[in-house]
């Protein structure tokens, strides 16, 4: 009996080892520690989509020398993803920039369009200054100006918008451009305001890029799912027992 007694704590410890293991997992987004983006950033970002905690994952890290096709052969694909990156305007100011696109990237050559307002739920941000712009709205004189969710092409990095609002070239760090279109509030946004600092765009090229990282974004289940995890452990534990005295 007292052995018994004892296999059944080990087996209950185990599990409850496990399931600590997996909420520890879970609610530490899974980016490096080289990552971009701060705890407070993280959870920044998490808010602005408004789908509560958030798992991100580095899918891809800008190394020297790479180029759109690295990151298109890392990024295609992959589902939705947050783009950062480090960003800077002709006067040597550096932001921390980029955006959420809620459909996979691709190499086709085209753009993402969102004809309706309900499929227009990309934005674009700016952690440095702290606002983020989603895309516009539909209204009577603006009708298709935010239909332009992401421009999608094997020589372009991650790039928003029509403007380009936000946008990368082949090698990822010079002629980029930030000049607001897709991504402004009708009522009271500013055509071609820079994502960077506010300024009417001016002559090209005016962003550079430095570090870069694309993230996969998940969810982080609910408390409540471990309980469950951990509840079906425990019942296997008592099963393989069980099968073990058999």
């Amino acid at each position: 009996m007292q052995q018994q007694i004892m296999l059944k704590i080990k087996a209950v410890r185990s599990a409850t080892l496990l399931a600590g293991a997996l909420l520890c997992i879970g609610s530490v987004p899974a980016a490096s520690a080289q990552s971009l983006l701060n705890g407070a950033q993280e959870a920044q970002l998490s808010a602005w989509l408004g789908e509560g905690p958030l798992a991100l994952t580095a899918i891809y890290t800008k190394s020297a020398g790479d180029t759109s096709h690295d990151f298109h052969l890392a990024a295609d694909g992959r589902g939705r993803t947050f783009s950062v990156m480090q960003a800077s305007n002709s006067a040597g100011q550096t932001w921390l920039v980029g955006g959420y696109n809620p459909q996979s990237w691709n190499s086709s050559g085209n753009y993402n369009m969102t004809p309706e307002d309900r499929d227009r739920t990309a934005f674009i941000f700016n952690l440095t200054s702290g606002q983020h712009f989603r895309q516009t709205p539909k209204t009577y004189a603006l009708d298709s100006v935010g239909s332009y969710q992401t421009f999608n092409d094997i020589n372009a990095g991650p790039t928003f918008g029509i403007g380009a609002d936000l946008g990368m070239s082949a090698d990822l760090s010079t002629n980029g451009i930030s000049s607001r279109y897709s991504y402004i509030d009708p009522a009271n946004g500013i055509f071609g305001a820079s994502l960077l600092d506010g300024t009417p765009y001016g002559s090209y090229p005016n962003v550079t890029f430095g570090a870069m990282q694309v993230f996969s974004v998940s969810a982080v289940p609910e408390p409540a799912s471990y309980a469950l995890m951990l509840l079906g452990l425990v019942s296997l534990a008592g099963w393989r027992r069980r099968a073990a005295r058999a």
